[in-house]
């Protein structure tokens, strides 16, 4: 069975309603204005939206979840929507109202990571030394975490690895075998990373940090890793 693409599903279905309600006005069953179905149509279309993105942050596959624009749009529509209905009164200049949805986001952020290969603590520090050790793909939040790699200690396996982790503050130190390609992505507001010799520094929004090796496209067995921190200290050194 295909994957079915949700967004492009829920734009079929805004398009199929509207259409729908369009036509009830234009023949008289529906008695309204132009503008005033607009106004009444556009909190449906915040809700599907909202929905869309909460739907795909539950997707594996989706790298960039949208937590936050899901559950505010939605929020925010479904209101709209009751107001319309006369249930309850709400504006769209009542959007302020809104700010206790930053503790909703945090809490259903951590429900999130309790998925198979995650997990979840508010102080998380792990150490990947010992000769051996398992390597497999990780997803992992920590408010604050302290991880140590050591990858020339153990066998790797002939695939692609990934290694995703986020938080609040990260410091992670991370030794590879020279010869095995690998990819760095990242993000945060406060970061200092030293990739194989090459430095990355930066303080402020908007940045990102990106490395990966010439040879990383052309190899099966590689590591790929995500991290997501408001503040990063990263280290990478091959041996």
């Amino acid at each position: 069975m295909k994957q079915i693409q949700t967004g492009r599903f829920l734009a079929a279905i805004s398009f199929v309603a509207l259409g729908i309600f369009l036509l009830l006005i234009n023949i008289g069953i529906i008695s309204m204005e132009m503008t005033e179905a607009i106004v009444f149509l556009y909190p449906i279309l915040l809700v599907l939206l909202g929905g869309k993105y909460l739907v795909e942050a539950l997707l594996p596959s989706v790298r960039r979840k949208k937590w936050f624009t899901g559950i505010l749009l939605l929020t925010l529509g479904l209101l709209l929507v009751l107001d319309r209905f006369s249930i309850l009164s709400f504006s769209l200049w009542s959007f302020w109202k809104l700010w206790p949805l930053i503790f909703v986001l945090f809490g259903v952020k951590l429900l999130s990571k309790f998925r198979k290969n995650q997990g979840f603590s508010l102080v998380r520090s792990n150490s990947y030394k010992k000769p051996n050790w398992k390597v497999e793909s990780v997803n992992d939040w920590s408010f604050v975490c302290d991880y140590d790699f050591d990858f020339s200690t153990t066998l790797i396996p002939e695939e692609e690895t990934i290694i995703k982790l986020s938080g609040f503050v990260g410091d992670i130190n991370i030794i590879l075998p020279d010869d095995l390609p690998f990819k760095v992505e990242g993000s945060g507001h406060v970061v200092s990373a030293k990739i194989d010799k090459h430095n990355q520094d930066y303080v402020g929004r908007g940045h990102s940090l990106s490395y990966q090796t010439d040879d990383f496209d052309d190899s099966l067995q590689r590591l790929v890793f995500y991290l997501d921190f408001s503040v990063l200290d990263l280290r990478v050194d091959r041996i």
